[in-house]
């Protein structure tokens, strides 16, 4: 598990894409027509089905619901395949049958992880497995490269971030969005929850070995994370640096409590990963911002936290602003 990052030019990208479409697990999309367009309404609809529960299949779409989607699903218009630069733009394929979208990043940027993104499957085509199998292939094609996988999605998006961590992801950080990651050869977390305890563990060997474990004290929480030493050579080193932060995401989706102390939380709230705590800020500020644009929030309360509206957050940054003279 001992990461490498590749030389400029070390690998050749392109190479590696066009032989993800040679397995037949992606299909290259046409540009400037009919296929272009839907590609973009595929995208489009993931938008509204998250934000505004439409599950209209894009397939199906009329010119008046897409603008109506930009409208009300969208804070920026989105951009087509073709003016994509840093990803390619493709339809997932299982079997021979086209079954939704995805996109992959052209350029590695120097680490080991290849972006992807607009991972949708047609609403004919859920519940068979498909985004799935399509993600474990494309993990094992990667891998072979000594390649892993990058990606966000929005705390709000539920389903999506009940599916990734099924699969195994860690969660890496979160600033924008949450990102996850999935590196190659990397044990998936184990995740043993309790009724007052979650212990998220990995399998080394033939050892199992705890990363972290969480308690709750009423409204509190009382975290133990395993003491581990920078050493390169220790394989589960860099796991031991993302146990807190995967571990506060199966926290927060349980609606356990997040804060530990108010030591803690001024400590580490504006954190970008790691601590529970800042995880707890984060979902504050992205529900507050998910309300004001009228999208649909159907989330775990966090005991402990205080859910603002946007407004009253401006109102309060306007506010600490003008006592520090800013």
């Amino acid at each position: 598990m001992t990461r490498r990052r590749f030389r400029e030019g070390e690998l050749d990208t392109a190479a590696v894409h066009r032989e993800l479409v040679a397995t037949g697990l992606l299909e290259s999309l046409e540009m400037g027509g009919a296929d272009e367009l839907l590609w973009g309404d595929c995208d489009l609809a993931s938008l509204a089905e998250n934000r505004l529960a439409d599950c209209t299949d894009p397939r199906e779409l009329t010119a008046a619901r897409r603008n109506e989607w930009r409208r009300a699903a969208t804070t920026e218009e989105p951009w087509p395949p073709s003016a994509r630069r840093y990803e390619n733009c493709y339809w997932l394929v299982d079997g021979s049958e086209r079954v939704g979208t995805v996109a992959l990043s052209n350029s590695l940027l120097g680490s080991t992880l290849m972006g992807l993104s607009s991972l949708y499957v047609f609403p004919t085509h859920r519940a068979r497995g498909c985004a799935s199998r399509a993600l474990t292939q494309l993990r094992a094609a990667l891998g072979l490269h000594g390649l892993g996988i990058k990606l966000e999605t929005n705390w709000s998006w539920q389903a999506a971030v009940k599916f990734y961590l099924r699969l195994g992801l860690w969660v890496h950080m979160w600033k924008r969005d949450l990102m996850f990651r999935w590196d190659p050869d990397d044990p998936p977390p184990i995740i043993e929850l309790g009724s007052d305890a979650l212990t998220l563990s990995v399998d080394v060997g033939e050892s199992r070995v705890e990363l972290a474990r969480a308690e709750r004290e009423g409204t509190q929480l009382v975290l133990k994370e395993r003491d581990c030493p920078h050493d390169a050579s220790d394989p589960i080193t860099e796991l031991a640096w993302h146990a807190p932060s995967t571990m506060s995401l199966w926290l927060a989706l349980h609606g356990w409590p997040l804060i530990r102390s108010t030591e803690a939380w001024e400590k580490y709230h504006y954190a970008d990963g790691g601590a529970p705590e800042a995880l707890a800020s984060k979902i504050v500020l992205w529900e507050a911002w998910d309300r004001a644009h009228g999208w649909q929030v159907e989330t775990p309360r966090i005991p402990g936290l205080e859910y603002s509206t946007w407004a009253e957050l401006e109102a309060r940054w306007k506010a600490e602003a003008g006592e520090t003279g800013d």
